[in-house]
């Protein structure tokens, strides 16, 4: 269960460090936008194009630590009144909630393949890259917050 944990962690921090790389480089590429604007010539297309990409891929990793601390999205009054009245009743409904969380995962990992299938044959408009790319963000990020779901079911209190 150690390495499991450990495991988890690991990658969690490396899903924090790309979601903040994300940012700093969006951050970044807007500012020199902005800067580039007041400044004669004309401002790359690519930063705009790259910053949008850069917040897409940031938020969906973030998305996957808030499934890992369990701070996603999801309605906490009724767990937490029948953790007050019937701890046993509040922790049954807190496994069938991150059951149903878990299977919404995999759903939205697995529709992301198709999503990923289907733009790798268009193109940029800026960048001229495959659209494979920006959109590999979402199969990536819910085959973590898949994993995250799962192992707070398997190990529950031990990975706060």
């Amino acid at each position: 269960m150690r390495a499991l944990v450990g495991l988890i962690r690991t990658i969690e921090a490396g899903l924090r460090i790309a979601a903040a790389l994300c940012l700093m480089g969006m951050f970044v590429l807007v500012v020199v936008q902005v800067a580039l604007r007041y400044t004669p010539g004309a401002v790359p297309v690519f930063t705009e194009e790259v910053a949008r990409y850069a917040m897409i891929w940031m938020a969906l990793l973030a998305t996957a630590v808030a499934v890992r601390e369990g701070s996603h999205i999801r309605i906490d009054l009724l767990p937490a009144v029948l953790h007050a009245l019937a701890p046993p009743l509040g922790r049954a409904l807190e496994f069938v909630l991150d059951t149903i969380a878990l299977g919404v995962f995999l759903v939205l990992f697995w529709q992301g393949l198709d999503m990923v299938q289907f733009a790798a044959a268009q193109r940029s408009e800026g960048l001229r890259i495959s659209l494979a790319w920006p959109y590999a963000a979402v199969p990536i990020a819910f085959a973590f917050a898949s994993l995250f779901a799962l192992a707070r079911l398997i190990v529950r209190d031990r990975l706060t």
